[in-house]
């Protein structure tokens, strides 16, 4: 059976579809790459046949360590049509992190790029399961297969595969930080995707005449579910950035004619200081896509000077990604919402009993819908623990007002979000209760003017030893992401902690980060 029957739907099929349809039509972008639909797919096909060669069938594992380039999508798609699982690696993380993620997941191929290499020679031998690692382009370990020399000479039509590949399979395993200091994966749904798709569409009226520019991080759900899936299934033009540079977004969006691009705040924020703001055409732009964090007010009316405007949104990794949006109208009025839930998804704030509250109560936010995963990587209890019904707990307290926007007040879980990145205290404490120097510590999240939030670790040094702030960080370097290491120290007595030993994170908060 080809990959991408009609009869069996799965996202491998985008690009086989657009070929087809508009051959010609220019799909991406990278660096000095163009590639049209048919010339996208074709290298798609390519990947897949070498793949099949490695061994991948439905349900194999494949791990990329990448920055953003054509050759990370044309993998995904390729293990798309066969049906095997994608999982993109955070190429922030250290390689301790790493190796729980590789070993948990256990593919048997690691594509990374050269930019990456002394973390994939620290897991060298450290995951069983890895038969094959491929550098992306030179600059790499010189023993290892060059991408280009491996996909050279390979048949450019479409795969065969032994079975259908439908909605209803996992295409992409992608690991968010765990409240208990281990990551999980959560089951990203071919399904998932498309739906995520279509409710983008709705929201933006996306279509072929668009061009968008991916330069957020495309291990991330945000980067690749809001720059790049949505375009592609659309049929629009991507332009990917390799790694974000505030001044050289700038001059894509002019050269390219750009006109819509998804960023965190901070990074719209960047790019308002330097100098190319003031002297780049923004006449092609539609709108910005915010997420990852509020957007604030000044920040909004700078943009507006320009013509620009914003939608912002609320998701997450298990949602694929949108909850929901704040249109670009209602940026200012509604300030400090995330929105009404996108088209084909619900929302509900319950109690701790899993009640609905009425507008204006504060509980937990649940979601449904296609777009929502069913289950965590090989974690049935977790999965258990975060649905009910088909809803998924998402651990983020809010509101909704008496028109039906949603407000999100606090993290139920005490993850903090800093520059995007959701940091769970739990994995930090984790690390720096290993520091000899160290009896305990609790992390929480404070605000931070450039990064949303950044990390505070209240230490409780061991008795009658001297311990300094910068002792501490330096414990964290290698350990943990850069993103997740405590940009300030304080020193305690002790911690406040509940009858049952655990720490009082709002009591920390209080006394540590009144704001």
């Amino acid at each position: 059976m080809k990959a991408g029957a009609w009869g069996n739907l799965n996202v491998g099929e985008w690009p086989t579809r657009w070929a087809i349809r508009y051959p010609e039509e220019p799909y991406l972008k990278c660096g000095d790459m163009e590639l049209s639909k048919a010339d996208f797919n074709r290298r798609v096909n390519q990947v897949a046949h070498g793949l099949q060669e490695m061994g991948v069938r439905k349900g194999t594992r494949v791990a990329v360590l990448m920055a953003n380039c054509h050759r990370f999508l044309e993998i995904h798609f390729a293990l798309n049509k066969l049906g095997g699982i994608f999982v993109p690696l955070n190429f922030r993380l250290a390689p301790p992190e790493l190796e729980y993620i590789l070993n948990d997941s256990e593919p048997i191929a690691l594509f990374y790029s050269p930019e990456f290499t002394a973390s994939v020679e620290a897991l060298r031998d450290k995951v069983p399961s890895l038969a094959h690692v491929i550098a992306e382009k030179e600059g790499g370990n010189s023993n290892d297969l060059l991408y280009e020399e491996w996909v050279k000479g390979r048949p450019g039509d479409e795969p065969l595969t032994d079975h259908p590949v439908t909605l209803d399979d996992i295409h992409i395993i992608m690991y968010t930080s765990g409240t208990t200091g281990k990551p999980k994966g959560a089951c990203i749904l071919h399904g998932n995707t498309q739906w995520n798709a279509i409710n983008s569409i709705h929201m933006y009226a996306f279509d072929s005449g668009d061009v968008s520019i991916a330069c957020a991080p495309l291990f991330h759900i945000g980067g690749l579910a809001v720059s790049a899936f949505p375009a592609m299934y659309a049929g629009a033009k991507v332009v990917i950035q390799r790694f974000f540079n505030p001044s050289e977004t700038l001059q894509l969006i002019e050269r390219e004619g750009v006109t819509f691009m998804f960023g965190i705040p901070v990074m719209f924020l960047l790019m308002t200081q330097v100098p190319e703001f003031e002297s780049t055409d923004y006449s092609s732009v539609r709108f910005f896509i915010a997420g990852g964090a509020p957007c604030p007010r000044p920040l909004i009316e700078t943009w507006l000077k320009k013509g620009i405007t914003f939608n912002q949104g609320y998701g997450m990794t298990e949602t694929a990604t949108a909850i929901t949006a704040l249109r670009q109208e209602d940026a200012l009025r509604k300030i400090g919402s995330c929105g009404k839930p996108v088209f084909h998804t619900d929302i509900k704030v319950v109690d701790s009993e899993g009640n609905e509250l009425p507008p204006g109560q504060m509980g937990e936010v649940w979601v449904k819908g296609p777009n929502v995963i069913r289950e965590y990587w090989r974690l049935p209890e977790a999965t258990a623990e975060s649905f009910t019904d088909g809803w998924l707990h998402t651990g983020d307290m809010g509101y909704i007002d008496d028109e039906g926007y949603l407000y999100l007040i606090d993290r139920k879980k005490d993850m903090y979000i800093s520059g995007g990145e959701n940091v769970y205290p739990a994995e930090v404490e984790d690390v720096i209760m290993g520091f000899e120097k160290v009896a305990d510590v609790g992390v929480i999240g404070i605000p931070d003017e450039k990064w949303g939030e950044v990390g505070l670790a209240v230490v409780v040094p061991k008795p009658g030893v001297e311990i300094t702030e910068e002792e501490v960080i330096q414990f964290c370097q290698g350990r943990l992401a850069k993103y997740k290491i405590p940009k300030k120290v304080v020193f305690a007595e002790a911690l406040p902690r509940t009858a049952t030993g655990k720490i009082l994170k709002k009591e920390l908060r209080a006394m540590y980060s009144p704001a």
